[in-house]
């Protein structure tokens, strides 16, 4: 492994060990199952060790997708869904995105650019829930484990968070159960 993985493991590592433990909590196993539902959901329609997403993005939700796929590697054990805003403001039955909206730019439509969950194949006990937030909010990465949240990262910047997603899904859904 190279020195600059064995520095990036090391400065995930310290996050974690400094995360206070929050435990278990209704509201955390709540947002888990739902997540978990979308993921059970979207199964067929993932495939392990790679990022997928809809078919119909705006044009700056792909660009944002093509970048994403290119930076981030998912294990071959895990399956990772992106969700545009475009597709999550339909799922939650917002209003379609309009030409008049599209003249706008994202960053004044939406306060992310998306999100990306993650999980190992068929298994929902431990899920990465990453949302890539534009300022005035923070990029962050939580991850979920049997209704705990068992780690939390904030970055920056988009580009610092994409650049330590496969580190964190490597971490945190490793091949063997937690």
């Amino acid at each position: 492994m190279s020195e600059r993985n064995n520095d990036a493991d090391r400065r995930v590592a310290e996050i974690i060990d400094q995360r206070v433990g929050s435990g278990e909590s209704d509201l955390v196993v709540g947002w888990q199952q739902m997540l978990a539902g979308l993921l059970e959901k979207m199964a067929p329609f993932l495939s392990a060790g790679r990022l997928v997403t809809f078919r119909k993005l705006l044009p700056e939700e792909k660009t944002f997708f093509e970048d994403l796929h290119r930076d981030v590697v998912v294990p071959g054990h895990v399956t990772a869904l992106f969700i545009s805003p475009s597709v999550r403001h339909q799922m939650m039955g917002g209003l379609p995105t309009n030409e008049m909206d599209r003249a706008i730019p994202i960053q004044q439509r939406s306060p992310d650019a998306g999100i990306l969950l993650a999980c190992r194949a068929m298994d929902y006990q431990t899920i990465v829930n990453v949302l890539f937030a534009h300022p005035p909010h923070t990029p962050a990465v939580d991850v979920y484990d049997q209704g705990r949240l068992i780690a939390g990262y904030s970055y920056n910047t988009i580009p610092d968070c994409r650049k330590e997603i496969g580190i964190i899904l490597g971490r945190h859904l490793s091949a063997q159960s937690t």
